[in-house]
């Protein structure tokens, strides 16, 4: 799959603690977890 964005992000060292604890959790990488929450997203249609 081609992914061309690229988007830098900073997290709170608690923060992370609990996305690698989560991600690890289910044997995914944090950037899996992220991105299968952006897919679950509502489509809002611009105005």
């Amino acid at each position: 799959m081609n992914r061309p964005k690229v988007y830098n992000l900073r997290f709170s060292d608690e923060e992370w603690a609990k996305l690698k604890s989560y991600a690890e959790s289910k044997q995914v990488t944090p950037a899996e977890i992220l991105r299968d929450y952006i897919k679950r997203l509502p489509n809002i249609k611009p105005s």
